[in-house]
């Protein structure tokens, strides 16, 4: 802006420099010529006068000498130069000049014009004789008979003819170099006026150019300026709500992003991450913030991955596929390439959708097994009942011990098909959240009393010891049926599973503000590969063994929901062939919305 500055106020004084200087020219001549017009008719009247003093004094040529005497008492009278001129161009007399010096005058322009019979001739030039620049006028002299006889002349210098006028100019000088000093202090303060507002202007539309939104135009100049600076301040309030809105935007956008359960990143058209979610990181078990920036290819270890993003840019569709990535664990993902335009015209940039179904198809496995598990274990109480049923009818009513052994045998599968009904009737519900919860203060040892009464007579069968150990009494908040049947699950399952002549014991405390109630036996343990999957449905080590005992399967599942249930945890330590430890982490004060229930 100060360049403009400078070439405004460089222009005007070109401008009004060139102005005045026309001015002048023309000014200054104009008065000279006026000065000279008005010297020139004055000089003029002042040769009539002359002339008419002089005129018709003699009668020829020859007798012009005779006034010389006059001419020289009228010359020491006015400061003009007189000159006598006879018609062969002699001069006869000059008032300042030797007139036998003087060359002849017959070629001069205002001695031809008189002879060429105008009243007045007039010229202005250099003196030949003494050298300087005059202004001449010229009369004809007559006798009395009218005749002409001689030329009666007139000259003046003309620098003091213009004497006067070289004042007027002087003056007139001094009035341009103040107008232009004037000029200038104008010019400076007018662009100054009208070039900083602008420069502000400018400043503050380079901040919004930078996305400093809080800057604004504050200075005070012409109207058209201030509009102009109040328009970029509304356009610089509009940009800063704008900005505002697309940050809040922004925010809300990572914010539900990083919140999805679904891993997202975002490639642009040049194959490089710009943007992940931490789901992302959880599914690939790596922090990727640092590959930003870098090719997905560092990323994704994946041939079926890469190959599917890689027809995504091809094709420029959406590409849908489930690979299964191996990473520390077999994770199976569902995965969606979705493209989308980039910040560039004429770009594409790739979404990349992972979505972790691991759970969801172990747990379609685990329900598929489930069917089978319940149809298998359904089926062989049934069968029983159907075949001794079949073979009653075919006559073994007549042997009454074959029938009382028989409706023994119906009499067991039906319980155990009873049993096993209610055990998946109760699975339900507890998956359900159905469970009416009545909730009380319960110290452990009572209730662990309780299971050891009804397991007495099956662990006295075997020879095995029941025995509790603690240090304290433990007190609880919880449903007395539920927690009697956890620990009843638990004790009856190391009973079965434990030989002649073992230990099961059951250990209670305090961890953390927990309680903890841990069931131990020396029996013959679960192998490290079946202890992941023993709280499955119908999930058993020793398939024969278990049903010999008369379990359903399903007891577990039942104390891994039950435990859940009252908001506790359940965790299993086995080795094989020296025993099996089950640890119950529950709260001593039960927080549950179920509690509305009771």
């Amino acid at each position: 802006m100060k360049q403009l500055r400078r070439r405004i106020l460089l222009f005007f004084l070109i401008l009004f420099g060139a102005f005045s200087i026309i001015f002048y020219y023309i000014s200054s001549n104009t008065f000279i010529q006026q000065a000279m017009d008005q010297q020139g008719e004055d000089l003029q009247a002042q040769l009539l006068t002359l002339q008419s003093q002089v005129d018709g004094r003699v009668e020829t040529q020859e007798d012009l000498p005779e006034l010389n005497e006059s001419l020289e008492e009228t010359s020491a009278l006015i400061s003009e130069r007189i000159t006598l001129i006879n018609l062969s161009g002699k001069v006869i007399f000059d008032s300042h000049v030797d007139q036998s010096s003087i060359e002849n005058h017959f070629d001069r322009p205002e001695f031809q014009e008189v002879l060429e019979g105008e009243e007045i001739g007039t010229y202005d030039r250099v003196s030949s004789s003494t050298d300087d620049f005059r202004y001449y006028a010229a009369v004809p002299l007559q006798n009395t008979s009218g005749e002409q006889i001689g030329i009666l002349r007139l000259s003046k210098k003309v620098e003091e003819m213009i004497g006067i006028t070289d004042e007027i100019v002087r003056y007139l000088l001094v009035f341009i170099t103040i107008s232009l000093i004037l000029t200038m202090l104008f010019t400076f303060y007018w662009t100054k006026r009208i070039g900083d507002p602008i420069e502000e202007i400018k400043f503050v539309a380079n901040k919004l150019s930078q996305q400093k939104y809080k800057v604004r135009y504050k200075s005070t100049s012409y109207q058209e300026i201030d509009g102009l600076g109040q328009t970029v301040n509304e356009l610089a309030g509009s940009l800063e709500s704008q900005m505002q809105e697309i940050k809040q935007n922004d925010k809300r956008l990572r914010e539900l992003i990083n919140h999805l359960v679904i891993g997202v990143m975002l490639i642009d058209e040049n194959r490089q991450i710009t943007m992940v979610n931490p789901i992302m990181n959880e599914i690939l078990e790596e922090n990727l913030y640092g590959k930003i920036g870098h090719s997905y290819l560092e990323v994704f270890k994946s041939f079926g991955l890469n190959q599917l993003i890689e027809a995504a840019y091809e094709k420029q569709e959406l590409q849908n596929r489930e690979i299964a990535l191996l990473i520390q664990d077999e994770k199976i993902v569902d995965v969606n390439i979705v493209p989308i335009p980039g910040r560039m015209k004429n770009t594409t940039n790739y979404i990349v959708l992972l979505y972790d179904i691991t759970e969801i198809r172990r747990l379609e496995k685990v329900r598929t097994d489930f069917v089978a598990n319940a149809s298998h274990e359904l089926r062989t109480p049934i069968t029983a009942l159907k075949g001794f049923s079949e073979t009653l009818l075919d006559g073994a009513l007549e042997d009454r011990e074959v029938l009382i052994e028989f409706l023994e045998i119906m009499l067991k599968e039906s319980s155990r098909l009873d049993l096993m009904v209610q055990d998946i009737l109760q699975l339900s519900k507890l998956e359900q959240k159905q469970v009416r919860l009545n909730v009380e203060a319960i110290e452990a040892k009572v209730i662990v009393k309780e299971v050891f009464q009804i397991l007495q007579q099956k662990a006295e069968l075997k020879n095995i010891e029941l025995s509790i150990e603690y240090d304290e009494p433990v007190y609880l908040e919880v449903d007395h049926d539920q927690l009697k049947q956890i620990i009843l699950n638990l004790v009856g399952n190391a009973v079965s599973y434990t030989p002649e002549n073992g230990i099961v014991k059951v250990e209670l405390g305090y961890d953390n503000q927990e309680a903890v109630i841990k069931v131990v036996d020396n029996g013959i343990g679960i192998p490290q590969e079946e202890q992941s999957r023993v709280f499955e449905r119908f999930y058993r080590v020793d398939k024969a063994r278990s049903r010999n005992a008369g379990g359903t399967g399903l007891g577990l599942s039942i104390v891994k929901y039950l435990v859940e249930n009252l908001n506790g945890f359940i965790e299993l330590n086995s080795e094989l062939g020296k025993g099996t430890s089950f640890e119950i982490h529950l709260p001593i004060k039960f927080e549950n919305k179920q509690l509305t229930q009771k």
